[in-house]
Order: structure tokens, then C-alpha cells, then sequence
């Protein structure tokens, strides 16, 4: 045999390797980034509600959510909550905040009432990780002009606590 016609083997390229443990771990970092959400329990269906065919009131006193966030026990989120103010800081005590979600194969929605502080909170019966979708709804009162705010919700205790997609006033 000549030299010509020996073929070289090639040796293991470490940043190919190292290259594809990167792209391995993006992966997977990926993967735990979205929502997961489970079921804790048999999900009852009274607590559940349909949201008000009756239109939003358009005029008032401007209200809005503020400081939504998750409930998280151990790790998963289990429910949200908030505040409903007015722009100038007063709560909107009594108020019924509707919060519609993707549970099961279909959107689900839960109403809480705030308090005299204008605090709501609401348990979901399921707890995820990741980022949940939520759609805050106040349909407002003679006094108040309702909206809807759609936020994104952490699963788990992150610095961000939500992440405000799109506020509309009605």
C-alpha cells in the first residue's frame, strides 16, 4: 500500500461535542419553560362561571389591576391575586374580577370579589410551572369604567412576578 491510499481517520472535533451539549441543554431548558399545568383534584364544575352577556360600563372613574401575581405553594402556582384601583389608588371594593384560563381542552372562567381594600384571589383547581395565560375582566359599575387586562402569570417564585400582554379600556 502507498501512502496515497491510506485515509486519515479523523479525530473527535471537542467543539463539535461541546457545540452539541450546548444545543442539548437549550433544548431541554426550552422544554421546561413552558406551562405545565396538572390537575390537583376532580375538577368540580360550580366553580366555574359564565361571564356577564351585559356590556361593560364606558363611563366612570378609570379602574385597573395592580400588582397581580401567582399564589405558589411548594414550588406551583395555585391560584392569583390582586388588587382593582383606580388611577388615583382608591380600591374598588366589591367588585366581581372575572379570570378566564385554558384548563382541559376548553377556556374556564372564575370570579373572585374584592375586599374593601380592593384585593381579589382566586384558586384554580390546578397548579402549573412555566407561564399561564390569564385574562382579567372587570365589567365595572355606575361609578366605574370596566376592562380587560390579559396578563401572563410565573408558576414559579421569578423576579417578574407577571408579565402584562395588552390592556383595553371599554
Amino acid at each position: 500500500m502507498s501512502s496515497e491510499q491510506i485515509v486519515p481517520r479523523r479525530r473527535i472535533n471537542y467543539q463539535s461535542i461541546v457545540l452539541l451539549v450546548i444545543v442539548a441543554l437549550v433544548v431541554v431548558a426550552s422544554g421546561t419553560a413552558l406551562a405545565v399545568v396538572s390537575t390537583t383534584f376532580q375538577i368540580p364544575p360550580s366553580d366555574f362561571v359564565a361571564l356577564p352577556s351585559t356590556p361593560r360600563s364606558t363611563s366612570g372613574v378609570v379602574a385597573g389591576f395592580s400588582q397581580v401575581s401567582s399564589i405558589v405553594i411548594r414550588g406551583a402556582a395555585v391560584g392569583v391575586k390582586g388588587y382593582l384601583l383606580t388611577s388615583s389608588g382608591s380600591p374598588v371594593a366589591g367588585a366581581s374580577v372575572f379570570m378566564t384560563y385554558y384548563l382541559e381542552g376548553s377556556y374556564r372562567t372564575q370570579v373572585a370579589v374584592t375586599d374593601a381594600n380592593g384585593y381579589f384571589e382566586a384558586r384554580f383547581p390546578m397548579n402549573w410551572t412555566g407561564w399561564l395565560p390569564l385574562t382579567l375582566a372587570y365589567f365595572g359599575d355606575a361609578q366605574h369604567k370596566g376592562l380587560t387586562q390579559i396578563v401572563s402569570l410565573s408558576g414559579e417564585n421569578l423576579a417578574i412576578g407577571q408579565f402584562s400582554l395588552l390592556l383595553r379600556d371599554y
